[in-house]
């Protein structure tokens, strides 16, 4: 796990100190070693160490200190956070000697030791015991191909100076890692955080309203290319950009697509085989020459792994396996008796940490910043405050389980397209069956969703059926935002059945976000966090499902949970409700941080918020005459 820079001139003006100045910027995601590279036109990469480089490392290479020149068509920056290999041996940028082939990589790819074994019956010999190296000799030997070989979270920069030489930037087929990117008059920047590219010289920021109205809006984040910048983009998952080095011309293609699959086997076949793909994924992401733990909220994601983790882990010589749990005082919010119960089942080390308000206010700044953009609601300093403990219990690695939700319809909003699915397949013993459960279980008809399933099914009603698409609390957005209605937002189409919801949530309105606050909540205490949802085989997998397997009757996840029967402790297997990362946010601001929220409200500017309205909204909200929703804090995170 690390962080990336890169830099290509147009025309050789700028000095190495650029490089250096916006790979220093990202030194939290890698605070173990450091290196550069320079590469010109019919030379070889040249390698360099920088003033935070690992003195083991310049003693093993004799590499000299980056020198400040502007002689140069590329630059790459690399910190690094040791995982697999400790030694000198691991360190990047990497190069093929026998080739010129170089590499900035962040991210992990677990199947390594696979690949490795078949490179090595090609003739391909190895220096290290790292996954750097691998990636290395696969994009020599199988070039673009390669890609499709990997099973892991990944951000490359490589640098292939055969035939005129070209630059590739890829992203993992889920963006588990980021990668963003910037094109000026001058040169084409790529980096692991926006804040680096704002670092380099001749940058200039332009706000992106449209962005920032699907944000205040909606509350989606990360769902297109687009930032919050303008003159920033982001490398979506699965996409790669080519740059020619010798015209600088650039494309950008998508190179992973989720396969169309459908399952045909029976029920009991289908759940014998996630229970296999789901440990065989945890199995891979636990190869680390670190220790490893796991997020535990007490839900039913993390429990799996946790108790998966345990099953692998029980033959050998260990401690147990550390949970970090976020805890709360109030019951409400509190997911401990879950999480308890799990740590009991599989006498792991559980530790706790309590988030407080105090800690919101001291630690808002610095959350912040590490973002780089807003975020939705302050669960996501839940989720800061467990890695915080992590690394006090001494962990680099963490596995998370993050990607479930997405994939098992474990949210709200899956009714209406798993409706419309079935009205359009013609099941309608099944619909009505799924309208009853929900009305059993909500106590009140799902209206708007089968108004909905009525208007996508049969889209010549909807001039006869009131349309449940309204903007949220459009009454106190600032004044100037209604003019930016028209963002990415609005471009996505409904969905028509449950695979298309889940697919759209993982590629579009909810993982991507949830992966960046993945990312930088665990990078900002240098550990790396792993994914195992996410594992491509599982997501194709689960994805072929047919619905019942997903959502039935109103209970969701019904794979997770015939799979792990008899694995995990009765308490999850009877478990209903959903919280996920939590804070009990809206008593935080109607009691303790009433006048905390008011003050950050009355200092903004009349263009950020139409403050008037705003400030009347949220009386009524703290005096519980308007319902709570996470639209006021979006309004004081926005610039």
């Amino acid at each position: 796990m690390c962080g990336v820079t890169g830099i290509i001139q147009f025309s050789p003006q700028l000095s190495s100190h650029e490089i250096d100045t916006a790979t220093q910027v990202i030194h939290h995601r890698g605070p173990d070693d450091e290196g550069f590279l320079l590469w010109s036109p019919n030379q070889k990469p040249q390698v360099y160490a920088g003033k935070n480089s690992a003195k083991n490392t310049i003693d093993h290479f004799h590499y000299t200190i980056l020198p400040a020149t502007s002689q140069w068509k590329v630059a790459l920056g690399h910190k690094r956070l040791s995982i697999l290999d400790l030694s000198p041996l691991g360190h990047q940028p990497m190069v093929d000697h026998s080739t010129g082939v170089s590499l900035s990589f962040n991210g992990e790819v677990y199947n390594y030791k696979e690949l490795r074994e078949e490179l090595f019956d090609l003739g391909h010999r190895f220096e290290s015991q790292s996954d750097t190296e691998v990636i290395l000799h696969a994009w020599v030997q199988w070039g673009e191909k390669s890609l499709h070989k990997f099973n892991g979270m990944f951000a490359l920069l490589i640098l292939d100076p055969r035939e005129g030489g070209k630059l590739f930037a890829v992203r993992d087929r889920f963006g588990v890692k980021p990668l963003y990117w910037t094109k000026t008059q001058n040169y084409l920047g790529f980096a692991s955080e926006i804040k680096q590219l704002k670092a380099l010289s001749c940058f200039y920021s332009k706000p992106n309203l449209e962005i920032e109205f699907d944000f205040l809006a909606f509350g989606q984040l990360d769902h297109t290319s687009q930032t919050f910048d303008q003159n920033i983009q982001q490398l979506q998952g699965g996409w790669m950009m080519e740059v020619d080095l010798t015209t600088n011309a650039f494309i950008t293609k998508k190179w992973y697509t989720i396969r169309e699959l459908e399952w045909k086997g029976s029920d009991a076949d289908a759940i014998y085989h996630y229970k296999e793909l789901l440990t065989d994924s945890i199995k891979l992401r636990l190869r680390s020459d670190v220790p490893v733990g796991s997020c535990l909220s007490g839900g039913l994601d993390s429990s799996a792994i946790v108790c998966l983790m345990a099953n692998l882990l029980k033959n050998e010589d260990s401690k147990g396996i550390k949970t970090i749990t976020a805890c709360y005082e109030e019951k409400k919010y509190d997911e401990w008796e879950y999480a308890h119960s799990v740590v009991e089942h599989t006498k792991a080390e559980g530790f706790r940490i309590f988030p407080s308000l105090n800690e919101v206010k001291n630690d808002l700044n610095k959350l912040l910043w590490h973002m780089d953009e807003p975020f939705g609601s302050t669960s996501q300093y839940s989720q800061w405050n467990v890695f915080k403990g992590a690394a006090q219990a001494g962990l680099k690695v963490m596995l998370d389980g993050q990607g479930a939700d997405e994939q098992l319809a474990g949210y709200g909003g899956n009714d209406q397209p798993l409706y419309t699915g079935l009205l359009q397949q013609g099941k309608l013993k099944q619909l009505i069956q799924e309208v009853n459960s929900f009305k059993t279980l909500q106590g009140y008809w799902p209206k708007s969703q089968l108004i909905n399933t009525a208007q996508i099914a049969f889209p010549w009603l909807s001039n006869l059926l009131p349309d449940k698409i309204k903007l949220s609390k459009v009454s106190h957005l600032p004044p100037w935002i209604n003019h930016h209605r028209n963002g990415p937002l609005s471009e996505l189409p409904r969905p028509k059945s449950l695979r298309q919801s889940l697919e759209q949530q993982l590629l579009y309105t909810s993982i991507p976000a949830l992966l960046r606050y993945e990312d930088r909540n665990s990078m900002a205490f240098s550990i790396e966090s792993r994914v195992p949802f996410l594992d491509y085989r599982l997501v194709e997998f689960t994805l072929s499902l047919p619905p019942h397997l997903i959502y039935k009757n109103g209970l969701r996840k019904v794979v997770l949970r015939e799979a792990m029967k008899g694995i995990w402790p009765n308490l999850i297997d009877k478990r209903r409700d959903k919280m996920g990362f939590v804070t009990p946010e809206e008593t935080w601001l109607k009691t303790e941080g009433k006048d905390w929220y008011l003050k950050i409200l009355q200092e903004k500017n009349q263009k950020q918020v139409d403050k008037n309205k705003v400030i009347y909204y949220t009386n009524l909200m703290l005096n519980d005459k308007y319902p709570f929703d996470f639209s006021f804090w979006r309004l004081i995170l926005t610039h």
